[in-house]
């Protein structure tokens, strides 16, 4: 990888896992004639990774478990979705990113209680909060979200997707390959070559890129994406994520260490009311907010190349 880019941090990143209890959904067992209803799936997911790529094993697992349940083994992959504490997960975020978002919102759980808990479902597709595929391209629909996300990176960082599309056939394909496969040398072996260096004509010297990819996740909005500088043009000064996230978010976060925000309560009444600030969390981590933007999205982004900033209260 390039000078630029610390690798131990991204090896680490890359090989963080979530563990998962999976269980049935007692309706779908029940109408599909599960016997073993208290049966879970325990096993080690990589961050980086999503549902789809695991869904057909899941499957497989209970199907198997219980006998060789035939109707169970026929269920369309298409079919099969995730949820916790009774929502939907997306299966285009990463597993990382769904697990940060389910702690989101209560500051008494530091962290997410270990295994993540997860139900299964194979019964009654939420179509109007998921987007359905059909079983056989489930993966390529997966494939093609990623690289929806790689491209859009691209053009963050530089106005265009020259990037991207520079890429030879094989380089594109491997990509998404070495990535579903987790191979590390492999995949930023080409990734290296979207990421290194900045955007031409930005702050002079091309070091730094036009935007940084990042998204912000609250609970009950809409995620965040604006277009944000790593650097002040004017005086090289490197922007923070506190600074970032003070600006794009004043209503939720302060970049003051233990500081408040005010904004309108829930409750309808218009009422003003201070809340304690946001907490910005990365991988499960805290991340400090004095962490320079463009050393984060360097080495600390998503393999689509976004920052996946979940914030906490």
């Amino acid at each position: 990888m390039q000078g630029a880019i610390d690798e131990t941090v991204a090896e680490r990143l890359w090989d963080g896992q979530v563990p998962l209890r999976i269980s049935v959904h007692p309706a779908d067992a029940a109408a599909l004639g599960v016997h073993s209803k208290s049966l879970s799936l325990y096993l080690s997911v990589h961050r980086f990774s999503y549902l789809t790529l695991i869904a057909t094993d899941v499957r497989r697992f209970f199907a198997d478990a219980d006998g060789g349940n035939a109707r169970l083994g026929e269920v369309d992959d298409a079919d099969i979705w995730f949820e916790c504490k009774g929502e939907p997960l997306k299966w285009h975020y990463p597993v990382g990113l769904l697990a940060d978002m389910t702690t989101a919102a209560n500051a008494a759980i530091p962290i997410a209680p270990l295994p993540w808990h997860v139900t299964v479902r194979f019964l009654n597709f939420p179509a109007d909060k998921l987007l359905r595929g059909h079983s056989e391209s489930m993966l390529s629909m997966t494939s093609d979200a990623f690289m929806s996300m790689i491209k859009e990176a691209d053009f963050m960082r530089n106005g265009n997707i020259k990037k991207v599309m520079g890429l030879s056939k094989q380089d594109q394909t491997q990509l998404w390959e070495s990535f579903a496969a987790h191979r590390f040398r492999d995949f930023w072996n080409v990734n290296a070559q979207l990421v290194a260096g900045g955007s031409e004509g930005v702050n002079g010297g091309g070091s730094y890129p036009r935007f940084v990819p990042m998204r912000v996740y609250v609970a009950g909005c809409a995620v965040v994406q604006e277009p944000v500088s790593p650097v002040d043009g004017e005086s090289d000064h490197e922007y923070t994520l506190g600074e970032i996230l003070s600006n794009i978010l004043p209503r939720y976060y302060s970049s003051i260490p233990g500081g408040q925000v005010s904004r309108r309560s829930p409750n309808g009444t218009g009422e003003v009311t201070t809340f304690p600030a946001a907490v910005p969390i990365l991988h499960g981590i805290e991340v400090p907010p004095d962490t320079p933007l463009v050393w984060l999205s360097r080495n600390c982004s998503y393999p689509d190349n976004f920052l996946h900033v979940v914030l906490r209260f």
